[in-house]
């Protein structure tokens, strides 16, 4: 039976705290220095929470139907998570992943692989929808490339994350960008075109920077026996056609024509499926690829661990995360941790700036202890939605900054979703790569000056000014 509001006590701040701090506790120590998962510290911290909940008078239903609630809000995500871990086990096994490398290998310098991949990975992202997919097919790649190429994986994951993430966020087909949208009531259209101000100069600092950290290898002896053994490799296993493209290429028209985007990454895995049995593997183990993952022994250290991954087993692991985070996310809703903090928030920060920061803090702090971007969207955008429309700010503001702090940062923490996913794809943790995704580490900076400075922040009634101050 359902607790009345009389019944149910509200948290005080320092309560209210404890959860965050109990999943930082938890956290810190279990995956740095005991390597654990990070599933472990979220399900102790939901625990704990929940103990919390019984204590204000919450009673189990209303915290498990808050659980559940929390999780059905991202169950497309998790079937985008299996189907790209279809699409990168038969991208794999048909050859074009490989090809790619291939292609990579004969074409790219070390002075202009940096430049080009973040500029290539947007590319990919805004017609998939999806930085995963990207991460997944071409930043495998380019992880290869950068290897023969003398660049270390640190920053070669960095610029895929970095092009991946800018293309993610511009996509009107990425489910990040519809929920941003969704959460504050803007017309999804509107926000891409409003994130458009912060995002673009962001990323032109960004590739800008990555030409620079190239100009450093222009004059690297590349070793071209470790090119060629992988050529070689590569050549040995797969037919190498550029009929490949079609792969990529059938995805972007399938964005082109409007299909959604779960319907198109099924269809680029198709064409994964029928590069597979071009390559002669046969459906038998084309339907194991797709569940199980490519496998190979080349005798080639670098291109085995390159090719043998993907499959839907291979993101069980991240689905299993994403649950954790989420099963946390919704406690902490429901006991009214929330409701406290933001209105400890609102008694101290009144000013438009002021608040633009703490919108922005919020979201990166809901990342580092949600470990979730959804929960770095949904819990920032459902507390200060109501205090940007006493600001007269337009929905769209809120629905930008939310994905300048919360969408592009969720790549910095190693036990956030896409923290998960990159590392599975790329090899490469956040801890090293961290550092060189410059989109993450820049655009919420150009948010906050945006907040202080009123630039490119839109009127929610345009008849009257937009509030510097908020009002008691």
């Amino acid at each position: 039976m359902d607790k009345t509001l009389s019944e149910v006590k509200k948290p005080s701040l320092l309560l209210s705290l404890v959860p965050f701090l109990a999943l930082i506790g938890f956290m810190l120590p279990g995956v740095i220095i005991l390597e654990v998962e990070p599933h472990i510290p979220l399900i102790a911290a939901s625990i704990l929470t929940a103990f919390i909940g019984k204590y204000l008078g919450h009673s189990w239903d209303d915290m498990e139907k808050a659980m559940i609630e929390s999780n059905a809000m991202v169950m497309q995500a998790n079937f985008i998570i299996l189907i790209v871990g279809m699409l990168v086990g038969t991208w794999i096994a048909g050859g074009i992943v490989p090809g790619l490398i291939y292609y990579g290998l004969e074409l790219f310098t070390p002075n202009m692989f940096l430049f080009l991949l973040p500029v290539i990975c947007s590319v990919i992202s805004v017609s998939t929808g999806s930085a995963w997919t990207t991460a997944g097919t071409i930043g495998t790649a380019a992880m290869g490339i950068g290897a023969a190429l003398g660049i270390p994986p640190a920053i070669t994951a960095g610029a895929v994350v970095t092009g991946a993430s800018f293309g993610d966020k511009l996509s009107p087909l990425s489910d990040s960008t519809n929920l941003a949208a969704a959460v504050t009531g803007t017309n999804v259209f509107d926000h891409v075109r409003h994130m458009l101000y912060s995002t673009i100069p962001s990323f032109l600092i960004a590739i800008s920077i990555f030409g620079f950290i190239g100009t450093s290898y222009k004059n690297t002896a590349v070793n071209i026996e470790q090119i060629f053994s992988v050529l070689e490799s590569i050549d040995s296993i797969f037919i190498i056609t550029p009929w490949i493209f079609i792969a990529p290429l059938t995805v972007i028209l399938m964005i082109i024509f409007k299909a959604p985007a779960v319907p198109g990454m099924i269809g680029g895995t198709f064409v994964g499926i029928l590069f597979s049995l071009f390559q002669g593997h046969g459906l038998k183990n084309t339907l194991y690829y797709i569940m199980y993952g490519f496998e190979v022994t080349t005798g080639n250290v670098l291109v085995d661990k390159l090719l043998n991954r993907g499959g839907m087993s291979s993101m069980l692991e991240i689905i299993a995360l994403v649950i954790c985070a989420l099963t946390f996310g919704g406690l902490i809703k429901q006991i009214g941790v929330i409701d406290t903090i933001l209105e400890t928030i609102l008694r101290k920060v009144r000013k438009r700036g002021s608040i633009i920061l703490s919108t922005v803090i919020s979201s990166i702090a809901m990342n580092f202890m949600a470990a979730d971007q959804y929960m770095a969207i949904v819990i920032p955008g459902q507390m200060f939605r109501p205090v940007f429309e006493r600001l007269n700010l337009h929905s769209k503001n809120l629905s930008r900054i939310l994905e300048d702090a919360g969408t592009l940062t969720s790549g910095l923490v190693p036990w956030s979703t896409c923290g998960a996913v990159y590392f599975a794809t790329l090899g490469v943790s956040s801890f090293q790569y961290g550092r060189f995704h410059f989109l993450g580490l820049i655009n919420p900076i150009i948010a906050v000056v945006f907040g202080y400075t009123g630039f490119a922040l839109a009127r929610l009634d345009p008849s009257k000014p937009i509030k510097n101050f908020i009002d008691d």
